[in-house]
């Protein structure tokens, strides 16, 4: 019935601690040498998604950025949507950042920190992609796929929201994928535009992809997929704005892949 199991990382696939356990990359082998395409949907960088993809011993389309960028099977990029460097300019004349927020930026493949805010302290150490410190109001703004503004203060990132989105409401995308990260891309992009590129790339349906994700930036892919399902942990929002989606077991209690191999094992799948 599903050909294409698309998957968000974060909060679903990973673990709390941003990990692939082993019972999720044996279930993800099994059904991979089964015949079945894998999706990786997340805000995180090309260079992340990749990763989780060589420890998996797996070809799978990226979509890394929210959607900003798509990878086919192959590693090459099919897909690419950038922000209007001149929308960025005026964003930055237009915000003044608390110090207990950190801004970032994926630009021609690598990542930035404003290092306004460096100091002040950094958001986690999820990831092993390296980031760069540079000062934004000196930074050439050409192939930024992604802003992004991290804080333990979601309070404070929610005002900042609102404050972007009343300025810039006609020219960017905005959503948070987490309680403490607010995410900013063009305004046309997000993983639901971006499955919906891939199955016309494919010339297949909507209706064969079973999806899994967790948070606000899900939630358009969720809402166009064959099946929908969400995490036990998801953000409540998400749970109230899709009241139809199944709920499966938590991203620490290998939610995706337990939900997966029951699929597997009632042949509904196939």
């Amino acid at each position: 019935m599903y050909k294409f199991i698309v998957s968000d990382l974060d909060g679903t696939l990973l673990s709390s601690e941003y990990k692939i356990t082993n019972y999720t990359k044996k279930i993800i082998q099994d059904l991979y040498k089964k015949g079945f395409c894998f999706f990786f949907a997340s805000g995180r960088h090309y260079f992340e998604i990749l990763e989780i993809c060589n420890y998996c011993q797996i070809a799978a389309f990226m979509i890394s950025s929210n959607g900003a960028k798509i990878y086919n099977l192959n590693k090459k990029l099919i897909f690419t949507s950038n922000i209007d460097k001149h929308v960025i300019l005026n964003l930055l004349h237009h915000i003044d950042l608390d110090t207990n927020i950190i801004m970032h930026m994926y630009c021609n493949e690598k990542w930035y920190i404003h290092k306004k805010n460096i100091e002040k302290y950094y958001y986690d150490d999820r990831s092993s992609c390296g980031y760069h410190v540079s000062d934004f109001y000196f930074f050439k703004m050409d192939n930024v796929s992604k802003i992004f503004f991290t804080s333990n203060h979601y309070s404070k990132l929610s005002l900042l929201r609102e404050k972007i989105t009343n300025l810039f409401k006609s020219d960017l995308n905005l959503s948070f994928s987490s309680k403490t990260c607010l995410e900013i891309m063009s305004k046309k992009v997000s993983k639901g535009n971006a499955l919906n590129f891939l199955m016309k790339y494919l010339n297949c349906s909507l209706k064969d992809c079973i999806v899994f994700g967790n948070a606000m930036n899900d939630m358009d892919m969720l809402k166009i997929a064959g099946k929908a399902c969400i995490m036990l942990n998801s953000d409540l929002e998400l749970k109230n704005q899709l009241p139809h989606a199944e709920i499966v077991l938590s991203n620490d209690n290998d939610g995706v892949a337990r939900y997966l191999e029951v699929f597997l094992n009632k042949k509904v799948l196939s």
